[in-house]
């Protein structure tokens, strides 16, 4: 008797109970391609990054090393320049495999968004005025953004010459 009730229970469509449709399985198919490409960008944004802060803490040892080399070629120990230069070319194509583009910017307009000005040079030439006249230390992109702006000393316009002449003093 009780097995009479479980039959007159089961459904008689071809489909089993809970079956999916075909637009839910559309539906769901939708779904989970649309979590792999948001896995596979955020899979990609953090690769970026940690790319990103390795080659950051990396700049400092290049301009460092950069410095030693000068100070080694003044104090003409060939040796040791040519064992720093080896070592700066080694360094350097890390940073160019790992997409670091070194940016150079002596003679450009000042730009605030790749340059910081870490100082004021007065000049007479009127078109140094807001150029950069000294790169201090150079600016790197990585994936085409700015990574580190380049310190500089832009140009500003010479101050007046004053002349004293006879105990009066009159500008030029």
């Amino acid at each position: 008797m009780d097995v009479d009730i479980l039959k007159d229970e089961e459904p008689t469509g071809d489909a089993p109970i809970g079956a999916p449709d075909g637009s839910s399985l559309a539906r769901a198919l939708r779904d989970l391609e649309a979590t792999q490409a948001r896995v596979q960008q955020n899979a990609e944004r953090v690769y970026e990054e940690t790319r990103r802060k390795l080659v950051l803490e990396l700049l400092p040892v290049s301009d460092n090393l950069a410095r030693t080399l000068e100070a080694a070629e003044l104090a003409s120990d060939a040796a040791l320049v040519g064992g720093l230069r080896m070592v700066s070319a080694e360094l350097g194509g890390v940073l160019v495999r790992y997409g670091v583009e070194r940016v150079d910017v002596t003679g450009q307009r000042f730009d605030p968004a790749i340059h910081e000005a870490v100082a004021l040079v007065p000049v007479v030439d009127p078109k140094l005025v807001g150029a950069v006249v000294r790169q201090d230390a150079p600016g790197y992109r990585f994936a085409g953004k700015v990574l580190r702006a380049a310190k500089v000393s832009v140009g500003v316009p010479s101050p007046p010459i004053q002349v004293r002449r006879h105990g009066v003093s009159s500008r030029w």
